[in-house]
């Protein structure tokens, strides 16, 4: 039993799960959605996913209160009924079934899919040396447009960043604005340092307030680096001094290279270890794993 599907509050395997074709999710992508994981078999920063999972509902006027489920209890109950080892956790909120068109006021209540498998690993190698990034040509999507800063299920450009990258060799895409800005990859987010400032996009420049990000400003912040949100351009990443991505499911991952390039000597930089061991330190306080240190980041 270890992966599981929990369709508004009925649990089983994969192949019993069933959504109606006549939901909104399936017909338009009219759904939102958060990734969460377990350390020590409980879920990491579960607060902060679920408030950004109503965050994302309500931008898309969703009703979240609506849904048949308590949302939180039925995440803890899927991963207990999945078995023992880590997982990866994915929410889904639709609007519900309707009729086929977009007026959504027939609709509803909304879904909810909670699907729990095993957390998928990431190489030893990658961790301790770094991955390849490229700057693709797929622009991310304005904020005028499908707003990034809402966490939909419609991940078009982001799949289509994502094969762009795979033709170009690279383990993840990096995508820029209308206004050729980083802006992010299209799982994670990214951070470079130059000169000893650790440095961001900003969230207008079009992208997703990711939960890591997040705790990543907060850590460093804490720590005394000075770490801000600020415009980049391309050769910024290109050029930097250390480069890493973060994301729920791959905590903090450095760059070695982008565009086939290294950056800067083409391995991980102090500044990204030690945000990295303040990472695995936070994620044994909130989950009490009894691990060694450091043990996730091997």
């Amino acid at each position: 039993m270890s992966e599981r599907i929990n369709v508004n509050g009925v649990l089983g395997p994969p192949e019993t799960a069933c959504v109606s074709p006549l939901d909104r999710g399936f017909l338009f992508g009219d759904s939102v959605y958060e990734t969460i994981r377990t350390y020590g078999g409980r879920p990491f920063l579960l607060r902060e996913h679920l408030q950004r999972l109503r965050r994302s509902a309500e931008l898309l006027e969703i009703p979240y209160d609506r849904a048949p489920v308590d949302i939180e209890p039925e995440i803890h109950r899927t991963i207990a009924d999945a078995g023992p080892s880590e997982k990866a956790i994915r929410v889904v909120l639709t609007r519900g079934q309707g009729p086929l068109g977009y007026d959504p006021e027939p609709c509803g209540p909304p879904t909810v899919v909670i699907h729990a498998r095993p957390c998928p690993e990431i190489p030893a190698s990658f961790v301790r040396e770094g991955v390849d990034v490229a700057v693709v040509d797929v622009t991310r999507n304005p904020r005028t447009s499908l707003d990034p800063a809402i966490k939909s299920s419609n991940l078009l450009n982001n799949f289509l960043a994502w094969r762009a990258a795979q033709r170009l060799g690279a383990y993840e895409p990096i995508l820029l604005n209308a206004s050729e800005r980083l802006t992010e990859g299209a799982s994670s987010n990214l951070f470079v340092v130059r000169a000893a400032r650790l440095l961001t996009p900003p969230p207008a420049d079009g992208i997703l307030e990711g939960i890591t990000r997040g705790l990543v400003l907060e850590l460093a912040r804490a720590d005394g680096l000075d770490a801000s949100e600020e415009s980049l351009e391309a050769d910024s990443l290109r050029s930097a001094d250390e480069a890493f991505l973060t994301a729920t499911l791959k905590g903090i991952l450095p760059i070695r290279r982008c565009d086939g390039w290294p950056i800067r000597h083409g391995r991980p930089g102090p500044i990204t270890r030690r945000l990295m061991a303040l990472f695995e330190a936070r994620v044994q306080v909130e989950t009490n794993t009894g691990s060694a240190p450091g043990s996730t980041l091997k």
